[in-house]
């Protein structure tokens, strides 16, 4: 077995080096074509170079970017829906935490907030006047039959195109980029889109408060109520049974009432505390949306990126081309089979 050994060892770079003649064969008729042709390579990949450089400098329009960048809230701030859910707490229920970000940037491209910002008046270079971004994208008064379909074709160039936005997984950071043609109206756009959810949310926050506030007054009238009910069992328990030491069934009574007045008065304070937050959540008026900067006029193109574009272009060219012109003379030999086929099929002995 030992006597094998350096057989096996010698027998492995013979292997390889087979293998590397095997391969260095197969490739010597492809590079050998492909140097024969090299002056068809050069003209068809010098095309495609002028025409990508004449699009990338000529045609393609440059575009800008705006970012507004939305921090998550900090601190230990208590809102009505906190407070409930520490409610439903006491009770054994577990209530899920919500992440405002992600909420944020699934509202970002609802119609309801991007309804306000389409219809908006604006100022561009592109028109004299300023014009909303139906008129802007579409170059449309928008007649009163298309209101409809020119709002949801403008919707999804917002939604698809023009908005981008992205949560940090780990510190909940929404960053939300606009690209537009125009620096001025990327940046107003960008704040015009901020704005419209920090409406949306505040209307909807008013919304809640108000529906909260009318069920917990009416469930904090209930539980005081059974709060006064409770307790007054509890006056009368004592009233009549002054000495409940000597009596378990007495102290299991006392007990059981004891507990019943502490959950409910638990349960009273923690809903009167709530009752507070609503109302003052009713009439707030203070911006949700935790901004950490609006977005400003943009002062460098975001693109196109001419010399990235123009390399990648290249790359796949020669790749292709070269691809192309080494295996066509396998394509004629098959074109002429199927064609040779066909002519046998129409024209049968």
């Amino acid at each position: 077995m030992a006597e094998q050994d350096p057989k096996k060892d010698s027998q492995q770079p013979q292997k390889f080096e087979d293998w590397f003649k095997n391969l260095v064969e197969k490739i010597r008729p492809g590079a050998r074509r492909l140097w024969e042709l090299r002056k068809k390579l050069l003209i068809v990949n010098g095309i495609v170079a002028a025409i990508t450089i004449i699009y990338l400098y000529l045609i393609a329009k440059p575009y800008y970017e705006s970012t507004v960048t939305i921090l998550p809230e900090f601190g230990s701030k208590t809102t009505t829906l906190s407070g409930l859910t520490q409610l439903a707490s006491l009770a054994g229920v577990r209530v899920g935490e919500s992440a405002p970000a992600e909420i944020y940037q699934n509202l970002l491209t609802s119609e309801t907030v991007l309804s306000t910002v389409i219809y908006a008046n604006y100022q561009t270079k592109k028109f004299n006047k300023p014009v909303n971004l139906v008129q802007y994208f579409l170059d449309d008064d928008s007649s009163e039959n298309n209101v409809r379909k020119n709002f949801l074709e403008v919707y999804n160039i917002l939604s698809r195109q023009v908005i981008k936005s992205n949560v940090d997984r780990l510190t909940k950071i929404l960053t939300v980029t606009v690209t537009m043609p125009e620096p001025k109206l990327s940046a107003e756009l960008a704040n015009r889109i901020i704005e419209a959810l920090d409406q949306y949310v505040r209307t909807k926050r008013k919304t809640f408060a108000v529906e909260q506030r009318f069920y917990l007054e009416k469930r904090t009238a209930q539980v005081k109520d059974s709060l006064t009910i409770a307790e007054e069992k509890m006056k009368q328990f004592r009233e009549q049974n002054r000495v409940v030491i000597q009596s378990p069934s007495l102290l299991l009574e006392q007990g059981r009432l004891m507990r019943e007045v502490e959950i409910l008065n638990t349960v009273y304070i923690e809903l009167t505390k709530q009752l507070e937050i609503a109302k003052v959540d009713e009439i707030r008026e203070t911006p949700v949306v935790n901004i950490k900067e609006l977005a400003e006029d943009p002062i460098y193109k975001a693109g196109p990126k001419r010399v990235n574009n123009f390399i990648t272009v290249m790359f796949f060219s020669i790749i292709l081309s070269g691809l192309f012109y080494i295996f066509q003379p396998r394509l004629k030999h098959y074109f002429r089979l199927i064609r040779g086929e066909k002519l046998i099929a129409n024209n049968p002995a």
